[in-house]
């Protein structure tokens, strides 16, 4: 099943220019790479927050796919803080369950870049049947 999600990335991924997923199964974490691209940014040339946003929204999202009831979730509920501007580049999420419920997932994620933190995001997932 996780190849299977892991394999089956939806088109967003592509698109925000997601690639190099490492999950990591023992601690229930995922680390997602993301390509910034210039047509993601804003008139002070920062990557627009929206796009971070999203990115981490991607990495929960694939990261929910892999909760233990193997049943597809959704986003109901997210919170964002921002800490300093994006470049165009490379962007690095990691994502991981803060409580895997029965019908509630809480997932925390990060975006950083150059070694510095850039947004935390914290997200409520329903379990879909």
């Amino acid at each position: 099943m996780e190849n299977k999600i892991l394999e089956h990335l939806p088109p967003i991924h592509h698109l925000l220019g997601g690639h190099n997923i490492q999950w990591d199964r023992e601690k229930r974490e995922i680390a997602v790479s993301y390509t910034a691209l210039e047509s993601f940014t804003n008139p002070r040339g920062s990557v627009e927050g929206g796009m971070i946003c999203a990115m981490l929204d991607d990495a929960m999202g694939i990261l929910a796919a892999l909760n233990q009831t193997a049943k597809p979730a959704a986003t109901i509920n997210l919170s964002m803080d921002f800490f300093r501007p994006c470049e165009v580049g490379e962007v690095q999420a990691k994502a991981w369950f803060v409580k895997e419920g029965k019908t509630i997932l809480s997932i925390e994620s990060e975006a950083w870049q150059h070694n510095k933190l850039v947004a935390k995001t914290s997200a409520s997932f329903i379990i879909l049947s």
